[in-house]
């Protein structure tokens, strides 16, 4: 058996059963993914429009920090989410889960409170003009 083969297995086998893999995967993995792609190709049509996507992405589902202001909404869904695990933790009874989740949590609050997704959005073209 190759090591292709053996990668393949292993990768069959994984499932995401804690809190916490879901929040790395929502607040980590997938706006990660889009940042990359949107950095890769920010000198084309398609980079602005994954940067702007993983702006969205940021503001509307991975922000734990709710702007309840008329007509905006961002970080509704991303303190959901985070509350939905914790609780889904606490019903489990998983409490390494509860406290990685919780921790995991913190970070990603204090990463929207610092303000430091704006500074993540230099390095894109969310505009389409010419770097």
């Amino acid at each position: 058996m190759g090591k292709l083969d053996e990668l393949r297995q292993k990768a069959a086998g994984f499932e995401i059963r804690k809190s916490y893999q879901y929040l790395l995967y929502i607040v980590a993995v997938l706006p990660g993914v889009l940042f990359l792609l949107a950095y890769l190709l920010r000198n084309g049509g398609m980079g602005v429009a994954l940067a702007r996507m993983f702006h969205t992405y940021n503001l509307y589902v991975s922000s734990p920090l709710p702007n309840l202001s008329p007509f905006n909404g961002t970080g509704v869904l991303g303190l959901g989410l985070l509350a939905a695990l914790l609780v889904w933790a606490v019903r489990r009874r998983d409490w390494p889960d509860l406290l990685v989740t919780a921790a995991l949590g913190g970070l990603n609050l204090l990463y929207f409170s610092m303000e430091w997704n704006y500074q993540l959005l230099r390095f894109l073209n969310l505009t389409g003009g010419v770097l």
